[in-house]
């Protein structure tokens, strides 16, 4: 098949691109060009181990067979027309495109035009020579149409030996377009900007390094069906395809890949190491790998466990948290672990991880409760011990042992707490209390223990809307005549789950 076209070129970067402009029927343009495209069938595994590459396949969107019908049935003959140029390039994976001057017949003189000449005999459609990188939907439309013979404008970007148009290039050129008529979904966005180095994954980004390998991460959890000859659970099971939903072998840990290479960027590969490399993204892709299946036979009741659980009663946030925990237990040893041997010292298996219990997780109690979970899990996988005061960790969760931690202090004569003489006093959950504050006037909040998510000061005189002493949260307060002496003050915890406890306190000085 031959196009004929206006050649014209830009200069951008130190690079020449050249451009050719002609038309073709959508019938025609059918036979020599195809999207890139999974589809949504496309497994989850299948588009990782697409992206890891060179030169990337099936990057564009899947066809909306819905879109093409109605575009089929509006340009069929009424009256309708699509002027709208349609945007090719070179297939990456095939030839058969050739590009010469048109020549006025039996002579030397060209016509200032050019023939790009492709082969349009190719039987298997991903060896089509073109690639359409915006218009899928419209051709396929028009080829289905009584239009399919009509012409269409075409804009080819195509080398003729200046190898300006590389994938990624092609890549943002297809973002870019895309996006102003429908907006790509999170995850196509999410792996197309890591395999063309785009985005937050560009070179010139200060971060991109960690989102890179974190990504890689996902990448390799996904793709490899094996780690050190025992069967990743996590095969084909992180979500890259919009259309397909995916779950490990055991359930839980529904992650989508943005949401995953997010989590194991920001809280591995960003993070400093000491005395050590970072592990690499397949050795750390191993490491979760086994921690989920150690997970798996330490923890009984699968069924109604917030790990594996049916429907509501397995739960993201601590899902979550056990991977943030198995980043930081590698962060802080490398890999090393025994995890069943780790999450049995930790009673893992004696713990009902039925969390029933909880209240709720929306609104201001996710955040907290996010907070405490992570926390918590994280302290106990890398110290490999449970926290003071609670024999498992479902316990301390809800609020066992829990305590906010003041600290009295002199303040020095231009009015600030002196270094010298603190003492601490430990708001323990349920504990009725006084402390003699004596020179110690300046008191303020100075810690709390891992399961105390957020709390608040208040006055435990007060009827009605309750009186909050932020100073003391925050910077400190001074005791004075500004206030009652002696100051009675209730510190509300909360944990977990939107439980809470309190603890009083009387303050004499």
């Amino acid at each position: 098949m031959r196009i004929e076209c206006l050649r014209s070129s830009i200069s951008s970067g130190n690079k020449v691109f050249p451009i050719y402009i002609g038309f073709a029927s959508a019938a025609e343009i059918s036979n020599i060009a195809v999207a890139p495209a999974f589809t949504r069938q496309t497994d989850h595994q299948q588009i990782a181990a697409n992206i890891t590459a060179q030169p990337v396949r099936d990057w564009q969107r899947p066809i909306n067979h819905d879109r093409v019908a109605q575009i089929a049935e509006v340009f069929d003959d009424s009256g309708a027309i699509m002027p709208n140029p349609v945007l090719l390039a070179k297939n990456a994976f095939t030839s058969g495109i050739e590009i010469r001057p048109k020549r006025i017949d039996a002579t030397s003189y060209n016509t200032g035009t050019y023939i790009v000449e492709v082969r349009d005999d190719v039987k298997d459609p991903t060896q089509k020579p073109l690639w359409i990188l915006d218009g899928q939907h419209r051709i396929t439309g028009l080829s289905k149409s009584a239009q399919s013979g009509d012409p269409v404008p075409v804009v080819l970007l195509l080398d003729d030996g200046s190898n300006a148009y590389s994938s990624p290039l092609l890549a943002n050129l297809f973002a870019q377009v895309t996006t102003a008529a429908t907006k790509l979904d999170e995850l196509h966005n999410e792996w197309l900007t890591y395999a063309f180095d785009l985005g937050k994954y560009s070179p010139s980004r200060n971060s991109s390094d960690a989102s890179k390998r974190a990504f890689e991460t996902v990448v390799e959890l996904c793709r490899t069906p094996t780690f050190r000859g025992e069967s990743n659970p996590f095969f084909n099971n992180v979500q890259f395809n919009e259309h397909r939903t995916a779950s490990p072998t055991f359930g839980g840990f529904a992650f989508k890949c943005s949401a995953l290479g997010d989590l194991i960027s920001r809280h591995y590969y960003n993070q400093p190491v000491q005395n050590r490399a970072h592990l690499n993204p397949s050795e750390l892709a191993a490491e979760l790998s086994h921690a989920y299946i150690a997970l798996h036979q330490t923890v009984g009741n699968h069924a109604t466990s917030v790990f594996f659980g049916k429907g509501q009663s397995q739960q993201a946030i601590m899902q979550e948290a056990f991977l943030v925990g198995t980043l930081a237990r590698n962060l802080a040893y490398g890999s090393t672990a025994d995890y069943s041997s780790l999450l049995q010292d930790l009673k893992f298996q004696n713990t009902n991880w039925d969390f029933s219990w909880v209240r709720t997780l929306s609104g201001p109690a996710n955040t907290v409760s996010k907070r405490i979970a992570r926390s918590v899990l994280e302290d106990a996988l890398v110290y490999g011990k449970l926290p003071e005061a609670s024999g498992n960790l479902a316990d301390h969760l809800k609020g066992n042992g829990a305590a906010v931690v003041l600290t009295f202090s002199e303040l020095t004569p231009a009015g600030r707490p002196a270094k010298q003489g603190k003492e601490q006093y430990k708001m323990l959950r349920g504990a009725t209390g006084s402390h003699n504050a004596g020179t110690t006037t300046h008191v303020k909040v100075t810690g709390q223990t891992s399961n105390v998510g957020d709390y608040e000061i208040l006055d435990a005189k007060t009827i009605g809307r309750p009186l909050r002493y932020k100073e003391m949260e925050g910077k400190g307060l001074h005791l004075s005549s500004n206030y009652a002496n002696p100051l009675e003050i209730v510190v509300v915890m909360k944990h977990y789950g939107d439980l809470s406890s309190q603890s009083e306190l009387q303050i004499n000085w």
